[in-house]
């Protein structure tokens, strides 16, 4: 028998809370850990029970989403931590990635979307919503501030590997991909990795960044 993924919600809003543990706790292989209002209480139920998955929001009383996901980090880093809010703040997300949060949700996202992100981050992969990933990929790179590939601009790129950054976009896991494109999941980790070595980068928002300014993604996907 497979081991379900434990999560705990934190949220400091019962209502929503409740809704979720509600809504998380009919999916197969999901086992709701509880659920706390604020960061301190995840502390406190970490140092007791088996947790897989912290589901947090970004503002709380106590102590906050980041620095929560930054104490995990240090004391728990076999958790993962995703972190679910209506903030599409460029520094709130940023300050997130720097803190170990392994995913980024909006509240707004549909119901099939924070399962896949929950079984994601719970694999050890990051997940953020698409519109995150949008809003990533269009920051100033500290890294590259020019913007400039290291390679040619005009270097082609084959139909597939145009497919796998779309499907990227939509925040698809490697999993997902595979399934999508009827290809096998170790498949589209080499197209990953190709198409980071052509374009000149090491993460996937620097591929998403890379894929905006060629206008890969103007088109609907």
């Amino acid at each position: 028998m497979t081991t379900p993924i434990r999560i705990l919600i934190a949220d400091d809003h019962p209502i929503v809370g409740d809704s979720l543990s509600i809504m998380l706790d009919t999916v197969e292989g999901f086992e709701i850990a509880g659920i706390v209002t604020n960061g301190w209480q995840v502390l406190q139920r970490l140092e007791t029970e088996r947790v897989d998955v912290v589901l947090t929001d970004l503002h709380m009383p106590v102590l906050n989403g980041i620095d929560l996901s930054l104490k995990i980090q240090e004391q728990h880093p076999d958790v993962r931590v995703i972190i679910l809010t209506m903030s599409e703040e460029a520094h709130s997300i940023r300050e997130a990635l720097q803190a170990g949060a392994y995913g980024y949700v909006m509240k707004s996202a549909e119901r099939p979307e924070l399962i896949q992100a929950i079984r994601t981050v719970a694999k050890g992969e990051r997940f953020f919503s698409p519109k995150i990933v949008m809003i990533l990929a269009q920051l100033p790179n500290p890294d590259n501030p020019t913007g400039k590939a290291d390679i040619a601009d005009n270097l082609p790129l084959t139909k597939r590997e145009i497919e796998v950054i779309r499907l990227i976009a939509q925040g698809l896991s490697n999993a997902d991909i595979a399934e999508t494109l009827n290809i096998a999941a170790v498949t589209v980790k080499t197209h990953r990795q190709n198409l980071m070595k052509k374009v000149g980068v090491g993460t996937a928002i620097g591929l998403m960044r890379w894929a905006l300014k060629h206008k890969l993604l103007d088109e609907e996907v």
